[in-house]
């Protein structure tokens, strides 16, 4: 196996719920968008407004989330 596909496996895919910490709490959300490096997150309403975000989504780097449901199960 090459090194650029076991990086495709690691990533996440549209559907999928993944888990990652931000300022010290753990979130959920949703992939909405797969991109190279990151992935465009759709988090809970209340969640976006405790950060202050203007929207529910957030981008999140490839290494700083684990997939915790797959869109295939």
């Amino acid at each position: 196996m090459l090194l650029n596909e076991l990086a495709i496996e690691d990533k996440g895919k549209v559907g999928d719920i993944v888990e990652f910490e931000r300022r010290g709490l753990s979130i959920l959300g949703k992939v909405s968008i797969v991109r190279e490096l990151s992935c465009i997150v759709e988090i809970d309403e209340e969640v976006a407004e405790h950060f202050c975000y203007e929207t529910p989504r957030t981008v999140v780097r490839h290494n700083n989330y684990k997939v915790v449901r797959s869109s295939s199960m």
